[in-house]
């Protein structure tokens, strides 16, 4: 009888962790994609003033 009550136990409690780790997975993709866009963001924005400051001292 308490070895079917801790198996049950067991189960139960492997299954709250594998919900949390799949969770954590999820929130993991999430901050790596926006952590991407923010890159790639910035890349485009400096490649934006790079090309201004280029045509200012072209200028010259």
């Amino acid at each position: 009888m308490a070895g079917m009550v801790l198996r049950k136990t067991g189960v139960v409690l492997l299954t709250i962790l594998k919900w949390i780790l799949q969770a954590a997975l999820v929130a993991l993709k999430l901050v790596l994609g926006i952590t991407k866009l923010f890159l790639l963001l910035l890349s485009l924005v400096m490649r934006i003033v790079l090309t201004m400051i280029g045509v200012s001292v072209g200028r010259r």
